[in-house]
Protein backbone atom coordinates (compact mmCIF):
# COMPACT_ATOMS: atom_id res chain seq x y z
CA UNK A 1 0.00 0.00 0.00
CA UNK A 2 0.98 3.07 -0.61
CA UNK A 3 -0.11 6.52 1.85
CA UNK A 4 0.19 9.97 0.92
CA UNK A 5 0.33 11.86 4.23
CA UNK A 6 0.09 15.54 4.55
CA UNK A 7 1.92 16.81 7.08
CA UNK A 8 2.22 20.39 8.55
CA UNK A 9 3.96 19.97 12.14
CA UNK A 10 0.90 21.07 13.79
CA UNK A 11 -1.32 18.66 16.31
CA UNK A 12 -3.89 17.80 13.34
CA UNK A 13 -1.34 16.45 11.60
CA UNK A 14 0.69 14.82 14.68
CA UNK A 15 -2.76 13.02 15.10
CA UNK A 16 -2.96 12.27 11.30
CA UNK A 17 1.11 11.15 11.61
CA UNK A 18 -0.11 8.18 14.45
CA UNK A 19 -3.13 7.09 12.53
CA UNK A 20 -0.25 6.31 9.87
CA UNK A 21 1.80 4.74 12.00
CA UNK A 22 -1.02 2.10 12.97
CA UNK A 23 -2.44 1.24 9.62
CA UNK A 24 1.37 1.18 8.23
CA UNK A 25 2.60 -0.82 11.24
CA UNK A 26 3.78 -4.12 9.93
CA UNK A 27 2.71 -4.17 6.51
CA UNK A 28 4.78 -3.69 3.43
CA UNK A 29 3.26 0.00 3.12
CA UNK A 30 5.51 2.79 1.90
CA UNK A 31 4.60 6.70 2.86
CA UNK A 32 5.60 9.99 1.73
CA UNK A 33 5.64 12.63 4.36
CA UNK A 34 4.48 15.92 2.32
CA UNK A 35 4.58 19.31 3.74
CA UNK A 36 3.12 21.87 1.36
CA UNK A 37 4.43 25.55 2.04
CA UNK A 38 1.62 28.12 1.86
CA UNK A 39 2.42 30.93 -0.89
CA UNK A 40 2.29 33.68 1.31
CA UNK A 41 5.56 31.92 3.35
CA UNK A 42 8.25 33.85 2.44
CA UNK A 43 11.41 32.19 1.57
CA UNK A 44 15.08 33.19 3.69
CA UNK A 45 18.41 33.40 2.25
CA UNK A 46 19.18 30.30 3.65
CA UNK A 47 16.10 28.31 1.77
CA UNK A 48 14.21 28.22 5.38
CA UNK A 49 10.72 29.50 5.53
CA UNK A 50 9.45 32.47 7.50
CA UNK A 51 6.02 33.67 8.19
CA UNK A 52 3.37 30.51 8.75
CA UNK A 53 5.55 27.40 7.96
CA UNK A 54 9.05 28.53 9.56
CA UNK A 55 10.52 24.57 10.30
CA UNK A 56 8.94 23.19 7.03
CA UNK A 57 11.53 21.24 6.61
CA UNK A 58 12.11 20.01 10.07
CA UNK A 59 8.55 19.04 10.80
CA UNK A 60 8.43 16.65 7.70
CA UNK A 61 11.97 15.46 8.77
CA UNK A 62 10.70 14.30 12.15
CA UNK A 63 7.66 12.72 10.85
CA UNK A 64 9.91 10.94 8.59
CA UNK A 65 12.03 9.83 11.19
CA UNK A 66 9.07 8.87 13.13
CA UNK A 67 7.45 6.44 11.03
CA UNK A 68 11.42 4.87 10.17
CA UNK A 69 11.93 4.47 14.01
CA UNK A 70 8.65 2.04 13.67
CA UNK A 71 10.05 0.03 10.59
CA UNK A 72 8.00 1.92 7.99
CA UNK A 73 9.37 2.86 4.62
CA UNK A 74 8.96 6.45 4.45
CA UNK A 75 10.53 9.53 2.05
CA UNK A 76 9.75 13.18 2.77
CA UNK A 77 8.44 15.93 0.34
CA UNK A 78 8.30 19.41 0.70
CA UNK A 79 5.97 21.68 -1.53
CA UNK A 80 5.31 25.06 -2.24
CA UNK A 81 1.96 26.41 -2.64
CA UNK A 82 -1.54 26.05 -2.33
CA UNK A 83 -2.02 23.16 0.27
CA UNK A 84 -5.41 21.45 -1.62
CA UNK A 85 -3.54 22.17 -4.89
CA UNK A 86 -0.24 20.23 -4.33
CA UNK A 87 -1.61 17.65 -1.87
CA UNK A 88 -3.82 16.59 -4.82
CA UNK A 89 -1.37 16.84 -7.94
CA UNK A 90 1.16 14.77 -5.72
CA UNK A 91 -1.96 12.35 -5.66
CA UNK A 92 -2.03 12.35 -9.34
CA UNK A 93 1.39 12.51 -9.99
CA UNK A 94 1.98 9.26 -8.04
CA UNK A 95 -0.18 6.11 -7.65
CA UNK A 96 -1.51 6.25 -4.21
CA UNK A 97 -4.28 4.04 -2.34
CA UNK A 98 -4.59 6.26 0.82
CA UNK A 99 -4.27 10.15 1.45
CA UNK A 100 -3.99 10.72 5.51
CA UNK A 101 -4.28 14.20 6.55
CA UNK A 102 -5.70 15.87 9.77
CA UNK A 103 -8.29 18.06 10.55
CA UNK A 104 -8.99 21.76 12.57
CA UNK A 105 -12.33 21.07 13.12
CA UNK A 106 -13.71 24.06 11.69
CA UNK A 107 -17.04 24.58 12.24
CA UNK A 108 -19.49 24.82 9.10
CA UNK A 109 -19.52 28.57 9.03
CA UNK A 110 -16.07 29.15 9.04
CA UNK A 111 -15.47 26.02 6.43
CA UNK A 112 -17.75 28.46 4.35
CA UNK A 113 -16.04 30.96 4.58
CA UNK A 114 -12.52 30.06 4.92
CA UNK A 115 -12.44 27.31 2.86
CA UNK A 116 -11.42 23.58 3.86
CA UNK A 117 -8.23 21.68 2.63
CA UNK A 118 -9.76 18.86 3.51
CA UNK A 119 -13.30 18.93 1.82
CA UNK A 120 -10.84 20.30 -1.41
CA UNK A 121 -8.96 17.06 -1.10
CA UNK A 122 -11.82 14.69 -0.81
CA UNK A 123 -13.45 16.04 -3.69
CA UNK A 124 -10.21 16.04 -6.17
CA UNK A 125 -8.83 12.37 -4.89
CA UNK A 126 -7.95 9.69 -7.13
CA UNK A 127 -8.02 7.12 -4.09
CA UNK A 128 -9.63 7.33 -0.94
CA UNK A 129 -8.79 9.84 1.30
CA UNK A 130 -8.54 9.28 5.73
CA UNK A 131 -9.08 12.61 7.16
CA UNK A 132 -8.38 12.13 11.07
CA UNK A 133 -9.96 14.87 13.78
CA UNK A 134 -7.93 15.93 16.33
CA UNK A 135 -8.17 14.50 19.97
CA UNK A 136 -11.79 15.14 21.54
CA UNK A 137 -10.56 16.75 24.95
CA UNK A 138 -13.38 16.41 27.57
CA UNK A 139 -13.09 18.33 30.79
CA UNK A 140 -14.00 15.81 33.22
CA UNK A 141 -14.38 16.82 37.04
CA UNK A 142 -13.06 15.39 39.80
CA UNK A 143 -15.69 13.98 42.82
Amino acid sequence: MRILLAYDGFDRSSRALEECAELAAGTEASVTVLSVVPPDARGSKSGGHVGLRPHAHEDVARAHAFLRERGIDSVMRIAHGDPAEKILEAALVEPYDLIIMGSRRFGPLKRALLGSVSREVIRGAPCGVLVVAPELRVPVAAS
